[in-house]
Formats: C-alpha cells, sequence, structure tokens
C-alpha cells in the first residue's frame, strides 16, 4: 500500500459516495477567500470595529505564527465589546470585518473553488463560515434543477430537526451554518434568509469569541447529537477549513467514543505545505479522516470540477471525452415482486422494476405498451410535450408511426379525458391533469390527480392484454410546479392502487422509468422508501405548527390513505377555523381557497404548514 493517497485514488469513491447520498462537503475559510479575509485578519478587523485595542505583533503577523491563546483573548475581547449593540449594528461590523476589500460596497465575485463546488446539486453543506457564497453561487443551477433555494439552517433545535430528517426524505438543500450566518457578500442578506427573525437569530449563533465556542459545544447537547448523527452517517469532503481546530478535533473524538467508528470515511483535500502539521495516521484512525494534499490552491476547483465533470456528463462520453473511462459503478435498475415469503419470486408473480433509461420503442404484436405523459387543452385535447414527442419521433424512425400527427391522439375514458391512445399503436397517453371544469386554464396540474390517473391508464392497459407496460414519468415537464420527486411518489401511489384494486390482472411486468438524475439519486440514497409505497397505503406527513410570531413546531402524523388537511388538523388537535394552510409544495395551479381547505388532499411527500387566522 501507497504511503498516502491521492485525488485520483478516491475520486471513485466520492462519485460513488455523492451518487448513494453519503457525501457531504464540509466547508472552511479556505473556499472563500479572497472575497472574505482569513482568520487573524477577520479577528484585527473585528477588534478594530470594537474598539480594542490590537497588539503590533499581531497586527503585522502571519497565522502560523501565535498559538491559539493569543487569538482567543483578541477574539473575546472583540465580542465582549460589540454586545451592547443590537443584532443589526454588530452583523454590520461582523460583516466589515468579514470583507476582504475594506470598505468596497456591492456584490462580490464568487470564487473559483466556490463557483466549481457549486455546480453540482448538494443536498446538504456543512460550512463553519459566515458567508452567503456557497448560497448564491447554487440559487440558479438550483432552481433549473427544481430544487428550491438553500435553506439556511443554525443550531436552533428546529434547525437540527430539519439537518436531521434530510438524511433520510428528501428537502430541499440545506446551507448547515453550524457557526452562524451572516450574508451580505454575494446578495443582500434579506436574499439567502428571508425572514429577519431567521436572520437575526444566525447572527446570535456566530461563533467567534472562545465562550461561544464553549456554548457551541457544550451547551447545547442538541446540536451535539444532531451533528454526531451527520458525522456517523455520512462521509464528509473537508475543504478549506482545518480539520485539526481543537473543538472540532475533541467533537469528532467524543462521537467516535460514543458511536464507535462510523460505516463512511472522510476525506480531507490539505495544503502540502502544511503536511508537518498533519499526522495522518492520528487522522485516519483517531478521526477517521483521510488526508489528500495538494501543493497549490488551484488543484481545489480543478478536483471539484474532475467530480462534478464524472457526475454530470453523459455516461457514454462523446466527442473530446470519448477517450475518459467511467470510473464507478452505479444501478441502474431496481426491481420489485409482489410475492410472499422470503424465497425468490417464481414464475407468474407481478413485477414493477424503476429504470434509469428512456422510453423504448414499442413492438406491434408483442404484448408491451408504452405510456407517455401528456397534457390537456380545453375540448379535451391532448398536448404533446417533449416526452411524448421524443417517443413519435423514436417511433416513426422504427417504422411503427407512420404519422406522427397530434389529431391522431383519442381519448379513451369519459371527457376530459385522462387516458389517450395514439392511433392503432401500442402507445397510450396518460394527462394527470384536474377534470373540473375551470374556464380560467385547461391544462391544470394538480398532484392529487396524478394517483387517479395512473390508475386509470394501467386498468386500461390490462384491459387491452398488454402483459409488459413502460411508464414514463407523469406531471414533470417543464411547467410543472414541483420537483419530479413529487410526481414521482404519487405515481407510485397509483401503481399500488392499481394492482390492490385489480382483480383479473393481465399485467405481468410494469417498468416505471425515471429521466432525472436528481429523482433517481434520491432513490438509489433510500430517501424515497420505493417498496413501502408500492405495499402500504400507512404514511407519515410532515407539518409545520406555527405561532402567531412564526416559531415553527415540527410534527410528523402517521395516516392511512388519502388524507385531507382537515384530517391532519384533527390528528394535530387544531381547532380548523383558527388555522390557515399553506401546503409545499404548492398542490396544483390553482390557489388554496380560505373555505374548503379542509376537504384539499394531502400528497404523502407534502409540507403542511399551519398558521394562526
Amino acid at each position: 500500500m501507497r504511503e498516502s493517497m491521492t485525488f485520483d485514488d478516491i475520486l471513485p469513491h466520492l462519485v460513488d459516495g455523492y451518487r448513494r447520498g453519503v457525501l457531504v462537503p464540509f466547508i472552511g475559510s479556505g473556499m472563500s477567500r479572497p472575497v472574505c479575509t482569513d482568520w487573524l485578519s477577520f479577528l484585527v478587523k473585528l477588534a478594530d470595529e470594537a474598539g480594542v485595542e490590537v497588539p503590533e505583533s499581531l497586527r503585522t503577523g502571519t497565522f502560523e505564527r501565535f498559538i491559539p491563546s493569543d487569538l482567543y483573548r483578541l477574539a473575546d475581547k472583540a465580542v465582549h465589546r460589540l454586545r451592547p449593540r443590537n443584532v443589526e449594528e454588530r452583523a454590520n461590523a461582523y460583516r466589515r470585518a468579514l470583507r476582504a476589500r475594506g470598505g468596497s460596497t456591492g456584490p462580490d465575485p464568487i470564487p473559483p473553488q466556490t463557483e466549481a463546488l457549486a455546480r453540482l446539486p448538494w443536498p446538504l453543506v456543512l460550512t463553519t463560515n459566515y458567508d452567503d457564497l456557497v448560497v448564491q453561487s447554487s440559487r440558479v443551477r438550483h432552481a433549473n434543477a427544481g430544487l428550491g433555494a438553500t435553506e439556511v439552517l443554525g443550531r436552533s433545535v428546529e434547525d437540527c430537526h430539519k439537518v436531521i430528517r434530510s438524511l433520510d426524505a428528501p428537502s430541499q438543500p440545506i446551507l448547515w451554518a453550524v457557526q452562524g450566518f451572516l450574508g451580505g457578500q454575494a446578495a443582500p442578506p434579506e436574499e439567502s434568509v428571508p425572514e429577519s427573525r431567521r436572520r437575526d437569530e444566525l447572527v446570535d449563533q456566530l461563533v467567534v469569541g472562545h465562550q461561544q465556542y464553549q456554548n457551541a459545544t457544550n451547551a447545547q447537547p442538541h446540536f451535539r447529537r444532531a451533528f454526531a448523527e451527520v458525522f456517523h452517517r455520512r462521509s464528509f469532503l473537508f475543504l478549506g477549513s482545518s480539520v485539526l481546530e481543537d473543538y472540532l478535533v475533541n467533537l469528532f473524538g467524543e462521537i467516535t467514543h460514543h458511536y464507535g467508528p462510523g460505516p463512511h470515511p472522510h476525506f480531507a483535500l490539505l495544503p502540502g505545505k502544511q503536511r508537518q502539521a498533519f499526522d495522518p495516521q492520528f487522522l485516519q484512525t483517531r478521526l477517521g479522516v483521510v488526508p489528500i494534499f495538494y501543493e497549490d490552491y488551484s488543484a481545489i476547483p480543478e478536483w471539484l470540477g474532475a467530480l462534478s465533470e464524472r457526475l454530470l456528463t453523459p455516461s457514454v462520453p462523446t466527442g473530446a471525452s470519448a477517450s475518459r473511462r467511467p470510473v464507478a459503478w452505479m444501478a441502474d435498475e431496481l426491481g420489485f415482486s409482489l410475492s410472499d415469503g422470503p424465497r425468490p419470486p417464481s414464475g407468474g408473480v407481478r413485477r414493477v422494476k424503476l429504470r434509469y433509461a428512456e422510453l423504448p420503442v414499442p413492438s406491434p404484436g408483442g404484448g408491451r405498451c408504452v405510456i407517455a405523459s401528456l397534457g390537456r387543452d380545453k375540448g379535451n385535447v391532448p398536448l404533446v410535450g417533449s416526452q411524448a414527442r421524443a417517443l413519435l419521433e423514436k417511433s416513426t424512425a422504427a417504422g411503427l408511426v407512420a404519422d406522427p400527427k397530434a389529431a391522431l391522439w383519442k381519448g379513451l375514458d369519459a371527457a376530459p379525458s385522462y387516458v389517450y391512445q395514439y392511433g392503432d399503436a401500442p402507445i397510450l397517453g396518460v394527462s394527470a391533469r384536474d377534470r373540473r371544469d375551470s374556464t380560467r386554464e385547461a391544462d391544470r396540474r394538480d398532484l392529487g390527480i396524478i394517483p387517479e390517473a395512473v390508475c386509470a391508464v394501467l386498468r386500461a392497459a390490462n384491459e387491452a392484454g398488454f402483459r409488459e407496460v413502460h411508464l414514463g414519468p407523469v406531471a414533470s415537464g417543464r411547467l410543472r410546479l414541483w420537483h419530479q420527486l413529487h410526481p414521482f411518489v404519487q405515481t407510485l401511489v397509483g401503481i399500488r392502487q392499481f394492482f390492490a384494486s385489480t382483480s383479473n390482472l393481465v399485467i405481468e411486468t410494469l417498468e416505471l422509468h425515471v429521466f432525472e438524475s436528481a429523482v433517481w439519486l434520491s432513490i438509489l440514497s433510500g430517501k424515497v422508501p420505493v417498496s413501502e409505497i408500492l405495499s402500504s397505503d400507512v404514511t407519515k406527513i410532515w407539518v409545520d405548527i406555527r405561532d402567531a410570531a412564526g416559531t415553527p413546531e415540527i410534527q410528523a402524523v402517521t395516516v392511512r390513505g388519502p388524507t385531507t388537511v382537515g384530517d391532519i388538523k384533527t390528528l394535530c388537535g387544531l381547532e380548523p377555523a383558527r388555522w390557515r394552510t399553506e401546503i409545499l409544495p404548492r398542490p396544483s395551479t390553482e390557489p388554496i381557497p380560505s373555505s374548503g381547505e379542509d376537504e384539499l388532499m394531502v400528497a404523502p411527500t407534502s409540507l403542511v404548514i399551519f398558521s394562526p387566522r
């Protein structure tokens, strides 16, 4: 075995860890340079802001020359002097001290290492930094991927609960600022944290002085336990941070002592000039951290770029990248069978397969049909989107379809239809659209409609005698209101309802195709309990109950079968007339009515928010 590993050695492991949802960046001050200062410069400038005298040796020296106690004393004095100021004054003082450009105003450019990190959508990022560079560099990419804005969380009980929940369930991207958060470097602070109450709370959580470190690590047991859960269940990739800071070493050591070594290795990209300061054996055996050394900091964006390239480029390279071989294997098919007992299923069982692949072209007379998602306009006219269009183009090229015209789609059930067929070809369409009359909008999407529509189209395929059915993503097109994960789960609900309610089953194999990597990676990471959804209509729904000040209390209620807002209010002991409702994601293009909201259906992946009227 070589004495030390290189980035090329760990790249396949990082790719696999990302795909399985266990890789989590842990970023420090180096990721924010040169927009933000180093730690010594920050403390000197903060002391100037507070009116604290700074020894000349500290003002003109370098970070490596000083023992931690010198910096602790300066930090404590500055923090103590700033305490009488209100939260906004303190925040502005911290922001001025953190900014490397001195008195300059306006947004700062995102550093290349942060841009490289933000090329990938990360479900969770940990940071000891106070800035908004990661949040803002990820904003556009997350929006394009339908993930929503990054939520900045701190060390409160509610925030720690959200972090832990994100390990097992889909959530919007999270930046866990474990030492507080300021924002205001790349964009105004309210763009990263819209609520003023939340901004003040995160400023009050800033960790700068020794007393604040002690409070963060010793006086907040809920934070220590939440951090331990993440450290034990995830693989950290330390970037731009010193993993040997005393409070981190103590925290990691305590976790290892109580939990034992975790199942996943951690990795730290560290400067080669500081090799002597790091003991690889100590990092490996005591902290479970594998050090990877670089000689120049430009290696960080280069290595992060290599990671994102392996995860974002096509699985079959073309052009200039055709000579590059993939570095890691990935599951692209998962199978489930409807059977009892521990033994492998025999012939005659019904199977559901999930495939990370495009829809195939059906062959005439082969007992196989393909179902594509459609929209629906007024007059029961189907709207052909990219999914159905691509299927028809491939079917035309294969000789199955002679004339790919939208007019050939015909409704198979009562108008407005859920189910369509393309001429006489073994190609069906499912229109998961609201059937209620509306003069405002005909192509109305609604998450609650999806199970019913999926069940209807599968019944039509079953009655037509198809033994093998391929179903594309439903209601997941460009103009959707939600991330593709939500209609995917509703599609699984519809599949369960079909198999549970159909006695004369002809369909032997149903293949549900997934197009989006974000959905597929959520499946691989276990955040979507596919077999549970297919097997049972018992599910857990998350509820956020807020008081008059907006402070949330997160509850989880377990329900069976279709569930309404009114059902959830009853379970939570809420008087219906006193609470208004918000559902995330929005279940429909229609606004939630002030009257009749209690009859609204709630999808399993929804977050229901109740606030006092």
